[in-house]
């Protein structure tokens, strides 16, 4: 996962330097945001000031609560800060509002200096319409991103798609999402695969579902590191996957258990033949029987996701095991032993059984944003796992009508 030291103590506003007001156009907001600056850009709380000039972060939410959550986490970075943090909410809890003004707030937030660091000033701005007024939002969101910086897009507005989602990511030049968020991931991970292939470069993708397994992608990778596990690695069979079952928030680790699968399934050349089943006597249980190996030496691999209500895999994994059976055998696992840690065991025949732990903090939504605010080039390795991903995916919503 990211390095902790990328997140730290909250930035803090700026005493007095806030604004709020319902305006109709984004000219009365820069109006607004230059007179703040004019008033308390000078001298910072402590030691020299530098004003963040790194990029443009946009986030959308439909809620209030989602606008705290991404606050928060913009609040919390502390090596790279962005140079303007625009909050757009479509409240979707909020009723039909006549007058399709957009209220507003202004903060401009400042992370107290270091040793060998100047104190760092941003600013944050919060816009929330009504739902039935979100497209105004787009229209507001381009001339409120500082010329000739990148432009990062989270959207933490749930499902993709739609007139706002295709007007920002057309300005946008990374796309941020979480698949966990989502109670159908089938359409989503398709969806997203075919923004990339479309898109052929021109908008880079990440999900925090992705960046949540990198730990777990790492320690499976070093299993087969040592040259006398190697040959396991081509004689893999059974692949099981325990994911966290949807919380009270509605966030599930289903898509990453997809993504890891699809991980392995694109770096070891497998096929899927269609989308995962239904195993009855597990609800929220699914497998699948890939092919693998090459032509004239196909073998089957039994691919098993499971469900956990496992409060210490957070919104994650709890458990993968990949087992290889025949002249070649061994049991390779990686266990969430508690939100701090993860385990690994390695056991092969004639060989003696290694174990060891190491420390892999479940990572909330500041530390996985920091690690992607800091990543301007394409993962080639996630869009491949996406698309093998994408046609892994149960359609639930099928199900669910069935």
């Amino acid at each position: 996962m990211a390095s902790t030291n990328v997140v730290g103590a909250a930035a803090r506003p700026v005493p007095g330097a806030t604004w709020r007001g319902r305006v109709h156009d984004a000219t009365a907001i820069s109006v607004a945001l230059n007179r703040l600056w004019a008033q308390f850009g000078g001298e910072p709380s402590a030691g020299a000031q530098a004003r963040a000039s790194t990029l443009n972060l946009t986030v959308v939410t439909r809620s209030r609560r989602g606008a705290g959550h991404a606050i928060d986490a913009v609040t919390r970075l502390s090596n790279l800060y962005p140079s303007r943090a625009t909050i757009l909410v479509a409240n979707h809890e909020r009723g039909t509002d006549a007058d399709p003004g957009l209220d507003v707030e202004i903060t401009l937030l400042e992370q107290a200096a270091t040793r060998g660091r100047l104190a760092v000033r941003f600013e944050c701005i919060t816009v929330e319409v009504s739902a039935e007024n979100e497209q105004q939002l787009a229209s507001i969101t381009s001339p409120l991103l500082v010329a000739d910086l990148p432009d990062f897009l989270w959207w933490a507005g749930g499902d993709t798609g739609g007139d706002l989602f295709d007007d920002l990511t057309a300005i946008t030049d990374r796309l941020i999402v979480d698949t966990a968020t989502i109670a159908a991931p089938s359409g989503e991970l398709t969806r997203l695969s075919a923004l990339v292939r479309r898109e052929e470069g021109n908008l880079r993708l990440s999900d925090f579902a992705w960046a949540r397994i990198k730990p777990w992608r790492h320690l499976v990778t070093q299993f087969f590191d040592p040259p006398a596990c190697r040959p396991a690695l081509h004689a893999i069979d059974n692949v099981a996957i325990v994911y966290r079952a949807a919380d009270v928030a509605g966030k599930s680790a289903l898509s990453g258990a997809l993504l890891l699968a699809g991980w392995l399934g694109s770096r070891l050349g497998w096929q899927a033949p269609g989308e995962l089943v239904p195993i009855r006597s597990t609800p929220g249980g699914w497998r699948a029987t890939l092919r693998a190996g090459e032509r004239g030496r196909r073998r089957e691999t039994l691919l098993t996701l499971l469900p956990t209500a496992n409060p210490a895999a957070g919104c994650c994994l709890e458990r993968v095991t990949l087992s290889a059976q025949g002249i070649v055998s061994g049991v390779f696992r990686v266990e969430r032993t508690d939100r701090l840690g993860l385990t690994t065991t390695s056991e092969m025949a004639k060989m003696t059984p290694i174990s060891r732990g190491i420390f892999a903090p479940v990572a909330d939504e500041a530390v996985l944003l920091a690690a992607e605010l800091q990543v301007f080039g394409r993962d080639l390795v996630y869009e491949a796992a996406l698309a093998f991903a994408a046609v892994l995916a149960p359609d639930l919503a099928t199900m669910e009508h069935a």
